[in-house]
């Protein structure tokens, strides 16, 4: 019997929906969705997957997602829907809770896949689109500039700008690799 304090953490995933509850308790995770209790044994958990998720305009979001032995999969992310339009920030919980659930998981499954990122091909796909679309931006700004239409190439140049606010951490956080439960990825826990 594990001597180890159990750990929860809660989240309401979706804007519309109930709180789902996290709890670990020695080598067991148990998810609460209020309307189901599933008990999962971490020696279960295949692979781990950590990543970052664009949340709309103001904030991205930290996810994690286990995949289990039998193809289920569970996620829990950084933020907490109130509404539809407000979300709360719970990094300080969530990095707590992930830690300790990416320790037990090491402990109770050696074999488990740690990875951070998006899959390879998924990822490569999104850096092939991002640099398209910047690309196009900057042909667009360039063309408007050579015709005289210098509205055209602010507002071009504008939203390059802001595709880069929102498209460079995705590139960047979401690169593909593995990592130890001791040595977590950068940029992936808030």
């Amino acid at each position: 019997m594990s001597t180890e304090l159990p750990l929860t953490y809660r989240q309401n995933p979706r804007p519309i929906g109930f709180e789902v509850s996290y709890r670990l308790a020695g080598d067991r995770l148990t998810v609460d969705s209020g309307r189901k209790e599933t008990e999962i044994p971490l020696a279960q958990v295949a692979q781990v997957r950590l990543t970052y998720e664009p949340r709309g305009m103001a904030q991205g979001a930290y996810q994690t997602k286990l995949k289990l032995r039998d193809g289920t999969t569970v996620r829990l992310t950084s933020i907490s829907w109130r509404s539809m339009i407000d979300a709360r920030r719970q990094d300080t919980e969530y990095s707590a809770f992930v830690q300790a659930l990416l320790l037990r998981v090491g402990r109770a499954n050696p074999d488990a896949r740690l990875c951070a990122g998006k899959p390879r091909l998924q990822w490569l796909a999104i850096t092939a689109i991002t640099g398209a679309t910047l690309v196009a931006a900057a042909f667009f700004v360039w063309r408007a500039v050579l015709s005289g239409a210098n509205m055209a190439a602010l507002l071009g140049a504008v939203i390059a700008a802001v595709g880069i606010w929102q498209l460079e951490p995705m590139v960047r956080l979401n690169r593909p690799r593995a990592f130890l439960a001791g040595e977590l990825p950068q940029g992936l826990l808030p």
